[in-house]
């Protein structure tokens, strides 16, 4: 099995998107700002970073740009939930979005494999641990990232098939919305930190996820 990340960001009260997420609105109503971060607006589905001046916010937000640099740097393959696959699917258009790397989509509906922005699109309806199988084969040595949405993420979490935990966290309180952690879980995961950084618009925190010996 190749090595697995788990990459998501989050406002400081825990929400992934606002309500109401739709084809319209990605991220749901006030979402935005949950992926400001990323100097990507196709991408993240927000709006492109405001100027700034200064040698401090310049180096800030180099940060923001090498923590989102680090989701393709060692990555061979993607999984994604099947709301977020719906959603991103008209912004995304026919940018590289996934620079290349193939996506393996955790859905309860059946679809055809499709190519599209140079990565070919794979439906797995055998639950989380078939899509990070399968997209660990496609990776060859290389790391799959899971990068949402939030249940696909505590899925993979609940199944131990996480080694690395990356968040990032904007400084929003959202409100509502889709959380990342309820309130109420049934599984108990032990982390360990690895990293901080901060960036000009979120703090990149780094966890590596504890497994019992036996």
């Amino acid at each position: 099995m190749s090595h697995v990340f788990l990459e998501m960001s989050m406002t400081l009260d825990g929400f992934t998107a606002g309500h109401g997420v739709s084809l319209e609105r990605p991220l749901g109503i006030d979402g935005e700002c949950v992926q400001q971060w990323i100097p990507d607006p196709v991408f993240a589905g927000a709006a492109p970073h405001d100027d700034r001046s200064g040698v401090a916010d310049r180096t800030r937000d180099e940060v923001d740009r090498r923590a989102r640099a680090a989701m393709f740097e060692s990555t061979g393959a993607f999984v994604i939930g099947r709301r977020t696959f719906d959603v991103g699917e008209g912004p995304w258009g026919d940018d590289p979005v996934f620079q290349g790397r193939p996506c393996f989509v955790v859905t309860s509906r059946e679809r055809e494999p499709f190519e599209r922005g140079s990565s070919r699109f794979e439906f797995v309806t055998g639950g989380v641990r078939e899509a990070v199988g399968r997209a660990s084969a496609a990776a060859s040595a290389a790391s799959v990232c899971i990068m949402g949405g939030a249940d696909v993420a505590r899925q993979a979490l609940a199944a131990d098939l996480v080694d690395d935990v990356r968040l990032h966290l904007v400084p929003f309180l959202l409100g509502g919305g889709s959380r990342l952690f309820p309130d109420s879980t049934r599984h108990r995961v032990d982390l360990a930190p690895e990293s901080v950084e901060q960036g000009a618009l979120a703090t990149h925190l780094r966890y590596r996820v504890l497994r019992s010996a036996g």
